[in-house]
Protein backbone atom coordinates (compact mmCIF):
# COMPACT_ATOMS: atom_id res chain seq x y z
CA UNK A 1 0.00 0.00 0.00
CA UNK A 2 0.86 4.09 -0.61
CA UNK A 3 -0.34 6.58 1.37
CA UNK A 4 -1.64 10.13 -0.69
CA UNK A 5 -2.66 13.11 1.52
CA UNK A 6 -1.97 10.60 4.54
CA UNK A 7 -4.80 8.08 3.30
CA UNK A 8 -3.42 4.44 2.52
CA UNK A 9 -4.17 3.48 -0.80
CA UNK A 10 -4.81 -0.17 -1.84
CA UNK A 11 -2.10 -1.32 -4.41
CA UNK A 12 -2.47 -2.54 -7.62
CA UNK A 13 -2.48 -6.87 -6.77
CA UNK A 14 -4.57 -6.05 -3.75
CA UNK A 15 -7.68 -4.13 -5.92
CA UNK A 16 -7.45 -6.92 -8.37
CA UNK A 17 -7.44 -10.07 -5.90
CA UNK A 18 -10.64 -8.90 -4.61
CA UNK A 19 -12.16 -9.46 -8.49
CA UNK A 20 -10.21 -12.82 -8.69
CA UNK A 21 -7.53 -11.44 -10.59
CA UNK A 22 -3.97 -12.31 -10.12
CA UNK A 23 -1.41 -10.26 -11.91
CA UNK A 24 1.72 -11.34 -13.59
CA UNK A 25 4.36 -9.61 -15.33
CA UNK A 26 4.02 -5.96 -17.07
CA UNK A 27 2.90 -6.47 -20.99
CA UNK A 28 3.23 -2.98 -21.71
CA UNK A 29 4.24 0.81 -19.87
CA UNK A 30 3.02 4.18 -21.31
CA UNK A 31 3.74 7.63 -19.62
CA UNK A 32 -0.12 6.88 -17.54
CA UNK A 33 -0.91 3.29 -18.47
CA UNK A 34 0.25 0.01 -18.30
CA UNK A 35 -1.02 -3.27 -19.18
CA UNK A 36 -0.17 -6.70 -17.02
CA UNK A 37 -0.99 -10.29 -17.58
CA UNK A 38 -3.03 -11.88 -15.03
CA UNK A 39 -4.89 -14.95 -14.09
CA UNK A 40 -8.77 -14.07 -13.89
CA UNK A 41 -10.94 -16.90 -11.50
CA UNK A 42 -14.53 -15.93 -13.06
CA UNK A 43 -16.95 -15.56 -10.39
CA UNK A 44 -19.05 -18.39 -9.99
CA UNK A 45 -16.96 -20.51 -12.10
CA UNK A 46 -14.10 -23.38 -11.48
CA UNK A 47 -12.93 -21.57 -14.87
CA UNK A 48 -9.45 -19.75 -14.52
CA UNK A 49 -8.58 -17.41 -17.64
CA UNK A 50 -5.54 -15.37 -19.21
CA UNK A 51 -5.91 -11.63 -19.33
CA UNK A 52 -4.55 -8.51 -19.58
CA UNK A 53 -5.08 -6.02 -17.35
CA UNK A 54 -5.43 -2.44 -18.66
CA UNK A 55 -5.02 0.13 -15.70
CA UNK A 56 -5.16 3.76 -16.51
CA UNK A 57 -3.99 6.46 -13.98
CA UNK A 58 -6.24 9.39 -13.80
CA UNK A 59 -4.41 11.71 -12.15
CA UNK A 60 -1.15 11.51 -14.87
CA UNK A 61 -3.62 10.79 -17.78
CA UNK A 62 -4.76 14.16 -20.00
CA UNK A 63 -7.63 15.61 -19.32
CA UNK A 64 -8.22 15.37 -23.33
CA UNK A 65 -7.86 11.44 -23.17
CA UNK A 66 -10.12 11.63 -19.45
CA UNK A 67 -12.83 13.75 -21.23
CA UNK A 68 -12.92 12.54 -24.46
CA UNK A 69 -10.80 9.31 -25.88
CA UNK A 70 -11.38 7.18 -22.34
CA UNK A 71 -15.32 7.26 -22.54
CA UNK A 72 -15.49 6.45 -26.53
CA UNK A 73 -12.95 3.09 -25.73
CA UNK A 74 -14.91 2.38 -22.45
CA UNK A 75 -18.33 2.49 -24.70
CA UNK A 76 -16.93 0.94 -27.47
CA UNK A 77 -15.07 -2.01 -25.69
CA UNK A 78 -18.39 -2.71 -23.74
CA UNK A 79 -20.65 -3.48 -27.02
CA UNK A 80 -17.66 -5.67 -29.28
CA UNK A 81 -18.48 -9.36 -29.70
CA UNK A 82 -16.06 -10.75 -32.50
CA UNK A 83 -14.12 -13.43 -32.85
CA UNK A 84 -11.22 -11.23 -34.60
CA UNK A 85 -11.89 -8.57 -31.96
CA UNK A 86 -10.06 -8.44 -28.61
CA UNK A 87 -13.17 -8.79 -26.14
CA UNK A 88 -13.86 -7.12 -22.89
CA UNK A 89 -14.59 -8.86 -19.78
CA UNK A 90 -14.32 -6.57 -16.84
CA UNK A 91 -14.16 -2.46 -16.01
CA UNK A 92 -14.27 -0.28 -13.17
CA UNK A 93 -12.78 1.86 -11.18
CA UNK A 94 -10.55 2.25 -7.97
CA UNK A 95 -8.25 4.35 -6.17
CA UNK A 96 -7.88 7.10 -8.92
CA UNK A 97 -7.24 4.29 -11.47
CA UNK A 98 -9.35 2.26 -13.92
CA UNK A 99 -8.99 -1.53 -14.50
CA UNK A 100 -10.07 -2.56 -17.77
CA UNK A 101 -9.85 -6.63 -18.00
CA UNK A 102 -9.41 -7.94 -21.75
CA UNK A 103 -8.56 -10.89 -23.81
CA UNK A 104 -5.45 -11.90 -23.98
CA UNK A 105 -3.46 -13.01 -27.05
CA UNK A 106 -0.52 -14.76 -25.76
CA UNK A 107 1.28 -15.35 -29.09
CA UNK A 108 2.22 -11.38 -29.00
CA UNK A 109 1.75 -8.75 -32.11
CA UNK A 110 2.08 -9.03 -35.23
CA UNK A 111 4.96 -6.77 -35.74
CA UNK A 112 7.16 -8.83 -33.20
CA UNK A 113 6.04 -12.12 -35.28
CA UNK A 114 7.27 -10.62 -38.58
CA UNK A 115 10.48 -9.15 -37.04
CA UNK A 116 11.37 -12.67 -35.69
CA UNK A 117 10.15 -14.92 -38.83
CA UNK A 118 10.95 -12.37 -41.89
CA UNK A 119 8.74 -12.03 -44.32
CA UNK A 120 5.33 -14.25 -44.49
CA UNK A 121 4.15 -16.67 -47.02
CA UNK A 122 1.33 -16.24 -49.25
CA UNK A 123 -0.74 -18.59 -47.25
CA UNK A 124 -0.41 -17.43 -43.79
CA UNK A 125 -0.69 -13.39 -45.52
CA UNK A 126 -3.26 -14.37 -46.62
CA UNK A 127 -4.98 -15.85 -43.52
CA UNK A 128 -4.12 -13.15 -41.40
CA UNK A 129 -5.23 -10.65 -43.93
CA UNK A 130 -8.65 -12.13 -44.28
CA UNK A 131 -8.84 -12.24 -40.53
CA UNK A 132 -8.41 -8.82 -40.32
CA UNK A 133 -10.92 -7.81 -43.07
CA UNK A 134 -13.38 -9.78 -41.18
CA UNK A 135 -13.18 -7.91 -38.32
CA UNK A 136 -13.13 -3.94 -40.11
CA UNK A 137 -16.22 -5.33 -41.85
CA UNK A 138 -17.87 -5.70 -38.03
CA UNK A 139 -16.48 -2.65 -36.90
CA UNK A 140 -17.36 -0.59 -39.73
CA UNK A 141 -20.98 -2.59 -40.06
CA UNK A 142 -20.94 -0.59 -36.48
CA UNK A 143 -20.17 2.46 -37.83
CA UNK A 144 -16.88 1.88 -35.66
CA UNK A 145 -13.51 3.51 -36.98
CA UNK A 146 -10.49 2.21 -35.28
CA UNK A 147 -8.10 4.68 -36.43
CA UNK A 148 -4.92 3.21 -35.24
CA UNK A 149 -4.23 -0.20 -37.76
CA UNK A 150 -0.74 -1.11 -37.10
CA UNK A 151 0.99 -3.99 -36.57
CA UNK A 152 1.40 -3.40 -33.13
CA UNK A 153 -2.22 -3.50 -32.78
CA UNK A 154 -2.96 -6.84 -34.74
CA UNK A 155 -2.52 -9.45 -31.51
CA UNK A 156 -2.35 -13.27 -32.06
CA UNK A 157 -3.80 -15.94 -30.45
CA UNK A 158 -2.46 -19.22 -28.77
CA UNK A 159 -4.07 -20.78 -31.78
CA UNK A 160 -2.30 -18.27 -34.50
CA UNK A 161 -5.71 -16.03 -34.89
CA UNK A 162 -5.46 -12.16 -35.70
CA UNK A 163 -7.14 -9.85 -32.35
CA UNK A 164 -8.22 -6.13 -33.40
CA UNK A 165 -6.91 -4.26 -30.21
CA UNK A 166 -6.56 -0.75 -29.15
CA UNK A 167 -9.46 1.42 -29.03
CA UNK A 168 -8.54 4.62 -27.95
CA UNK A 169 -8.48 6.27 -30.94
CA UNK A 170 -11.44 4.76 -32.48
CA UNK A 171 -14.87 6.17 -32.33
CA UNK A 172 -18.50 6.02 -33.74
CA UNK A 173 -19.29 7.68 -37.38
CA UNK A 174 -21.24 7.48 -39.78
CA UNK A 175 -21.17 7.59 -43.43
CA UNK A 176 -21.59 11.53 -43.83
CA UNK A 177 -19.24 11.97 -41.67
CA UNK A 178 -15.72 13.41 -41.53
CA UNK A 179 -12.91 13.49 -38.68
CA UNK A 180 -10.70 16.43 -37.52
CA UNK A 181 -9.23 14.38 -35.47
CA UNK A 182 -5.00 13.59 -36.84
CA UNK A 183 -4.44 10.50 -34.88
CA UNK A 184 -2.41 7.17 -35.40
CA UNK A 185 1.54 5.89 -36.65
CA UNK A 186 2.59 8.40 -38.94
CA UNK A 187 4.01 5.29 -41.09
CA UNK A 188 0.70 3.60 -40.96
CA UNK A 189 -1.25 6.50 -41.65
CA UNK A 190 -3.31 7.75 -45.20
CA UNK A 191 -2.55 10.77 -47.24
CA UNK A 192 -5.26 12.97 -45.98
CA UNK A 193 -4.57 12.11 -42.64
CA UNK A 194 -0.52 13.25 -42.81
CA UNK A 195 -1.88 16.35 -44.55
CA UNK A 196 -4.42 17.10 -42.04
CA UNK A 197 -7.13 17.71 -44.12
CA UNK A 198 -10.62 16.81 -42.63
CA UNK A 199 -10.88 12.51 -43.60
CA UNK A 200 -13.36 9.72 -43.60
CA UNK A 201 -12.44 7.35 -41.35
CA UNK A 202 -13.30 4.35 -43.18
CA UNK A 203 -10.84 4.97 -45.93
CA UNK A 204 -8.35 5.90 -43.63
CA UNK A 205 -8.44 2.34 -41.94
CA UNK A 206 -8.58 0.41 -45.15
CA UNK A 207 -5.09 2.63 -46.06
CA UNK A 208 -3.91 1.23 -42.78
CA UNK A 209 -4.88 -2.54 -43.58
CA UNK A 210 -3.03 -1.64 -46.46
CA UNK A 211 0.38 -1.12 -45.26
CA UNK A 212 0.09 -3.73 -42.91
CA UNK A 213 -0.60 -6.63 -45.96
CA UNK A 214 2.60 -4.95 -47.63
CA UNK A 215 4.50 -5.58 -44.37
CA UNK A 216 3.52 -8.95 -43.88
CA UNK A 217 4.68 -10.22 -46.98
CA UNK A 218 8.21 -7.93 -47.59
CA UNK A 219 8.95 -6.94 -43.99
CA UNK A 220 9.62 -3.72 -44.45
CA UNK A 221 7.83 -0.70 -44.66
CA UNK A 222 6.23 0.55 -48.04
CA UNK A 223 6.79 4.37 -47.55
CA UNK A 224 10.20 5.61 -45.66
CA UNK A 225 9.08 6.87 -42.41
CA UNK A 226 12.37 9.17 -41.52
CA UNK A 227 9.97 12.11 -42.01
CA UNK A 228 6.86 13.73 -42.87
CA UNK A 229 7.65 14.91 -46.70
CA UNK A 230 9.64 11.90 -47.73
CA UNK A 231 6.40 9.62 -46.33
CA UNK A 232 4.12 12.05 -48.34
CA UNK A 233 6.30 12.04 -51.59
CA UNK A 234 6.39 7.97 -51.46
CA UNK A 235 2.67 7.83 -51.01
CA UNK A 236 2.01 9.28 -54.66
CA UNK A 237 3.57 6.53 -55.92
CA UNK A 238 2.92 3.04 -56.34
CA UNK A 239 4.65 0.88 -53.84
CA UNK A 240 8.07 -0.41 -54.48
CA UNK A 241 7.31 -4.75 -53.94
CA UNK A 242 11.07 -6.22 -53.47
CA UNK A 243 11.88 -7.98 -57.13
CA UNK A 244 13.31 -11.11 -54.86
CA UNK A 245 10.62 -12.03 -53.50
CA UNK A 246 8.24 -12.65 -56.83
CA UNK A 247 5.40 -11.80 -54.96
CA UNK A 248 2.10 -12.82 -56.42
CA UNK A 249 0.90 -10.30 -59.03
CA UNK A 250 -2.90 -10.66 -57.41
CA UNK A 251 -1.34 -9.86 -53.99
CA UNK A 252 0.67 -6.98 -55.41
CA UNK A 253 -2.36 -5.38 -57.57
CA UNK A 254 -4.61 -5.46 -54.39
CA UNK A 255 -1.94 -3.94 -52.52
CA UNK A 256 -1.67 -1.00 -55.22
CA UNK A 257 -5.28 -0.31 -55.08
CA UNK A 258 -5.07 -0.06 -51.37
CA UNK A 259 -2.83 2.30 -50.85
CA UNK A 260 -3.84 4.83 -53.74
CA UNK A 261 -3.04 8.48 -53.06
CA UNK A 262 -6.25 9.17 -54.83
CA UNK A 263 -9.10 8.72 -52.45
CA UNK A 264 -11.64 7.89 -55.27
CA UNK A 265 -9.93 5.54 -56.69
CA UNK A 266 -8.47 4.18 -53.37
CA UNK A 267 -10.42 0.01 -52.91
CA UNK A 268 -13.10 0.13 -50.67
CA UNK A 269 -13.30 -2.15 -47.93
CA UNK A 270 -16.31 -4.48 -50.70
CA UNK A 271 -13.33 -4.29 -53.56
CA UNK A 272 -11.00 -5.83 -51.59
CA UNK A 273 -13.21 -8.78 -50.22
CA UNK A 274 -13.55 -9.53 -53.73
CA UNK A 275 -10.40 -8.63 -55.17
CA UNK A 276 -9.80 -12.36 -56.66
CA UNK A 277 -6.31 -12.75 -54.07
CA UNK A 278 -8.51 -12.85 -50.81
CA UNK A 279 -11.38 -14.81 -52.09
CA UNK A 280 -8.74 -17.47 -53.19
CA UNK A 281 -8.75 -20.64 -51.34
CA UNK A 282 -5.78 -23.23 -49.97
CA UNK A 283 -7.08 -26.65 -49.67
CA UNK A 284 -3.57 -27.83 -48.86
CA UNK A 285 -0.30 -26.75 -47.20
CA UNK A 286 2.02 -24.76 -50.06
CA UNK A 287 6.05 -25.08 -49.69
CA UNK A 288 6.65 -21.38 -47.58
CA UNK A 289 8.49 -18.86 -49.64
CA UNK A 290 9.82 -16.90 -47.03
CA UNK A 291 12.79 -16.08 -46.34
CA UNK A 292 14.84 -15.29 -43.32
CA UNK A 293 14.99 -12.09 -41.52
CA UNK A 294 18.20 -10.93 -42.05
CA UNK A 295 17.40 -11.34 -45.78
CA UNK A 296 14.17 -8.89 -45.30
CA UNK A 297 16.12 -5.42 -45.26
CA UNK A 298 16.48 -3.26 -48.22
CA UNK A 299 16.26 0.23 -47.62
CA UNK A 300 17.34 1.01 -43.82
CA UNK A 301 14.74 3.81 -43.43
CA UNK A 302 12.38 1.23 -44.85
CA UNK A 303 13.03 -1.76 -41.91
CA UNK A 304 10.68 -3.03 -39.61
CA UNK A 305 13.48 -2.23 -36.74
Amino acid sequence: MGRINNSVVPSDDEILSKRGYKLDRVLGEGSYSKVKSALWKKPGSNETLQVAIKIINRTTAPQDFIERFWPRERDLMEVLQHDNVIQMFDIFSEANKIYMSLERATHGDLLDYVQLKGRLGEQETHKYFSEMCNGIKYLHGLQIVHRDLKCENMLLTAQNSIKIADFGFARKMSKSEISKTFCGSAAYAAPEVLRGVPYEGTSSDIWSLGVILFIMACALMPFRDTSLSKILKDQKNTPNFPEKHKLNKRYCHLVTNILRYDLKKRFSLQDILHHDWLTTIYNKPRPDPSVSSTDSGIESDRSLS
